[in-house]
């Protein structure tokens, strides 16, 4: 058998954290699991399906204990376009190249951000 050569330019990370993607002005979100990271994007399973090109609006939920901050979840406010889409059993797999990011991050003294969205 010969080994594959990886493609991909960015080394991915096993991480899985919450994602809330939606689409324009909707409030309404599709909630997912990352099921890895690089530098700019991340793969997640969806159980609605996207389209290759779709631009979306999502929030990534990074657990903020391992990092040192208060028990709140860090909040990475993304804008993504969807480049790869996989038809998988029951869901969808989404590669999402991630556009533009803010880190959301909360004062000891004032309500967390990062909580509305854990």
């Amino acid at each position: 058998m010969q080994a594959t050569e990886e493609r991909r330019k960015r080394k991915r990370v096993a991480l899985h954290w919450p994602v809330r993607l939606f689409r324009g002005s909707s409030t309404l979100a599709v909630e997912c699991t990352t099921e890895n990271l690089t530098i700019d994007g991340f793969y997640c399973f969806s159980k609605e399906p996207f389209l290759q090109l779709e631009r979306l609006e999502c929030i990534i939920s990074i657990p903020a204990g391992r990092f040192g901050y208060s028990e709140s979840p860090l909040v990475l406010q993304c804008r993504v376009c969807v480049t790869r889409v996989e038809h998988q059993k029951g869901s969808f797999g989404l590669g999402c190249l991630i556009e533009h990011y803010d880190l959301l991050v909360s004062r000891p003294s004032e309500p967390s951000v990062a909580a509305q969205f854990a």
